[in-house]
């Protein structure tokens, strides 16, 4: 084995798995358009940091195209990016192109792919998560190894100096005298201390560095999110407290907005997964959010909350549970609080989830999961879905929250969770913060504001006014086991959510 693969396997033994914004599924999806080409996008993060990103490009084009990829970091100038990196066309797999990135520090990235050919030139920014998840302790055979090592380095360090001061300045052939090995031994106890002194001070760096290190430490969810429930009236009120453990005093919670919503709310029934509600809670100041809640059935409810923050653009889930009780019957109605409303974009269903391809909804509608092969961990999930009208013809969809749909996966025992479109599972929010970050850099007197939003309902497909009644969501699902997949979409002006199950094998 060569010297660089044991530095990588090591590197890969002793530091932490990345995160992504969305639990238990680190890699990233993008369907669109690259400039004048559509194109699929998988990026790998990697598995330590500094690590190695992997991305696949497959744009349509029948003929010859050039791919490069360049990693931004959300902190450094875009001017002082490395150069872009050539994807280079994958053997075997025609019109694949595969490249390989560095990315060298903890926090947010935007992967730029560019791709041009005949019919021109365009590029997209992918934004991605480089965070470390947790920490994988120091198998005890290297950490013997090392200390072998160390040791070995210790004494034999002892042992020159002994022989530099003692022996050095004996003529050749000479006797050592009794002054030469003290001589010796007084520079070798000096170097003794200084050693010590030595060893001392890096086992200090190293514990200072340690906690550094758990203090961003990302376990699953973060941050921290406290959840409890109040009754007003015949009102529930969800009250949400986000960073109290995890955040210092000091820091502020600064957010971006995605689809025009602070904040991306799911919360799911647990353990049958047959309630569902996608809700947009309303901030109260500093770290808390406010909510009343819908006509949600009693229960236990698992929670989970999309954020991007707008000081790095980084992206994550923060996840927690409560237990909403029955909506109270006999109490008397209160007063309305006017700066606490119901969002007109939030939904919640009690369909039963199917395990078939089809999904019956309200008003004898369908949802229809098109045929696929078999699911398995780390393949293209094929997620398109058609909806059909009470007389089975095609049911033109509308845009919701500048989306033609929301979808969210959720493997049973709760490990992973993802909020996904049909453009892909990356943070919108933290697309805008990029695209901001690249036009206020390249202007010399410009805004410098955040970049308006983006409107992806018309970049899936190539939709341009054409009525859509059908649509296809990128997504592999990182690891085998039992699924709830939700898929909602707009029509007419209501919201209507398909419920699936799914099993995914290795």
């Amino acid at each position: 084995m060569s010297g660089r693969r044991i530095f990588v396997l090591l590197v890969a033994l002793l530091l932490p798995w990345p995160s992504h914004a969305h639990v238990g599924s680190p890699d990233v999806f993008y369907d669109g358009n690259v400039g004048p080409y559509p194109a699929h996008i998988a990026i790998r993060v990697p598995p330590v940091v500094p690590g190695r990103a992997q991305i696949e490009v497959r744009p349509q084009s029948t003929q010859p195209v050039t791919v490069s990829v360049l990693p931004l970091f959300s902190r450094t100038a875009v001017k002082n990016a490395p150069p872009a990196e050539p994807a280079e066309p994958v053997a075997g797999e025609p019109g694949l192109y595969r490249g390989d990135l560095w990315l060298m520090r903890s926090g947010a990235y935007s992967i730029e792919v560019r791709v041009a050919g005949p019919a021109g030139e365009g590029s997209v920014q992918i934004p991605v998560n480089s965070v470390a998840t947790h920490q994988l302790p120091l198998p005890p055979f290297l950490r013997n190894v090392l200390l072998a090592l160390g040791g070995l380095l210790a004494f034999g360090g002892l042992g020159i100096v002994y022989a530099a001061a003692g022996e050095s300045v004996l003529a050749p052939g000479a006797a050592l005298q009794k002054a030469n090995r003290r001589k010796g031994l007084t520079a070798s106890a000096i170097t003794a201390v200084v050693v010590a002194l030595s060893l001392a001070g890096g086992w200090h760096w190293w514990n200072v560095d340690e906690q550094n290190f758990r203090r961003h430490l990302r376990e699953g969810a973060w941050p921290d999110l406290g959840a409890t429930v109040d009754t007003v009236g015949r009102r529930r009120i969800l009250h949400l407290a986000i960073g109290e453990k995890t955040l210092k005093p000091h820091e502020t919670l600064q957010l971006l907005p995605d689809h025009g919503k602070l904040i991306h709310l799911f919360l799911i029934r647990e353990p049958a997964c047959d309630v569902f509600a996608h809700l947009h809670p309303v901030r109260r100041g500093g770290r808390n959010f406010d909510l009343i809640l819908p006509d949600l059935p009693e229960g236990d409810y698992r929670i989970f909350c999309d954020l991007t923050f707008s000081d790095s653009g980084l992206s994550s889930t923060a996840s927690s549970s409560v237990h909403i009780p029955p909506i109270p019957q006999d109490a008397a109605a209160s007063a309305d609080d006017h700066s606490l409303q119901a969002d007109p974009d939030d939904s919640w269903s009690a369909t039963t989830a199917s395990t078939g391809d089809t999904c019956l909804l309200p008003g004898n509608r369908q949802a229809v999961w098109k045929a696929h092969p078999p699911l398995r961990a780390k393949q293209d999930a094929h997620l398109e879905f058609s909806f059909l009208d009470a007389d089975g013809q095609p049911l033109p969809l509308e845009p919701y929250m500048g989306m033609m749909s929301h979808a969210a996966i959720l493997r049973t025992d709760g490990a992973v969770f993802a909020h996904l479109h049909p453009t892909g599972n990356y943070s919108m929010a933290a697309q805008s913060f990029f695209a901001a970050k690249i036009a206020r850099e390249a202007s010399t007197g410009g805004a410098t504001g955040a970049a308006p939003e983006m409107d992806h309902s018309k970049m899936h497909h190539g939709m341009t006014g054409t009525p859509v009644t059908s649509l296809s969501i990128p997504y592999e699902f990182p690891s085998p086991g039992d699924y709830n997949i939700w898929v909602q979409v707009k029509t007419g002006g209501q919201i209507l959510t398909a419920a699936f199950k799914a099993s995914v094998a290795p």
